[in-house]
């Protein structure tokens, strides 16, 4: 009797040893990784959700999905910067009694297209077969396009300064320098993009950001002390921005965020 009970202590104390050793249980680390989102203004965040179905579908992975498995993606943007991006400049000098006109002709052609960066939708569009492209694709481009008039902007696809296009006339009073830089007004949308995953939940968030053409700009400047020819100086009372030179858009392509000559 005392010899069986010595034995159960044993393998008593055996187990125990060996759990000992063996330390606790644990599962794999998994580790989530995505942009914090900063304070929002009032008018953001911009929450565009895109749904391939009507309604929700059954999932075999989840009774209660939020959306469907490849086929939903959702874009917040929680940042919008409204920026001129210059193509070039002309200016005169003038040493006259009289005003002059400022103006001359372009020596070559310049445009800038749309830039999408960190696109998880047109990846998943294409992978399922869907259009990724043009104004109402499913893809970034698209996106954009729906969410720059959210904002109160109408998005391009490409702007271009036309060789031989004329930049002026703009009056220059007697005793001024008179500036016209050339661009283009862009805005750049800074946000997070998920997809639907298999179990019809939505991905982590991962970075986004679309480089958006508005349309043709010039901004125009005149001053008679030099100091006042400063970068960045717009806007004060002697500079203006013209806006009905745009050239005719480009309805395709798409590039970096670049001036291209």
């Amino acid at each position: 009797m005392r010899l069986a009970k010595n034995l159960a202590s044993a393998v008593a104390a055996g187990i125990v040893a060996a759990s000992a050793l063996a330390g606790p249980a644990s599962a794999a680390t998994i580790e989530n990784s995505y942009p914090q989102t900063p304070k929002l203004n009032p008018t953001l965040p911009i929450v565009h959700t895109s749904h391939g179905s009507d309604n929700l579908k059954a999932n075999i992975l989840n009774p209660n999905p939020v959306c469907n498995s490849a086929e939903d993606y959702r874009t917040v943007v929680y940042k919008v910067d409204d920026n001129f991006t210059p193509a070039g400049s002309i200016s005169t000098n003038n040493q006259s009694q009289s005003p002059i006109p400022l103006t001359q002709k372009l020596s070559k052609t310049q445009s800038i297209s749309i830039s999408i960066k960190g696109d998880r939708t047109e990846e998943t569009s294409v992978n399922a077969g869907g259009d990724v492209s043009g104004k109402n694709g499913k893809g970034s481009t698209g996106i954009a396009h729906s969410i720059s008039s959210m904002i109160g902007v109408e998005a391009s696809y490409s702007l271009t300064w036309e060789l031989g296009q004329e930049i002026g006339p703009y009056d220059v009073p007697a005793g001024h320098t008179g500036e016209a830089t050339y661009g283009f007004r862009t805005i750049t949308m800074t946000g997070t993009q998920q997809y639907c995953k298999p179990n019809g939940t939505w991905s982590n968030p991962t970075p986004w950001t679309a480089f958006v053409p508005i349309k043709n700009e010039v901004r125009v400047k005149t001053y008679d002390n030099p100091a006042d020819s400063r970068v960045n100086n717009f806007p004060n009372d002697n500079a203006v921005v013209d806006t009905s030179v745009a050239a005719p858009e480009v309805k395709d392509g798409k590039s970096e965020p670049s001036v291209q000559a």
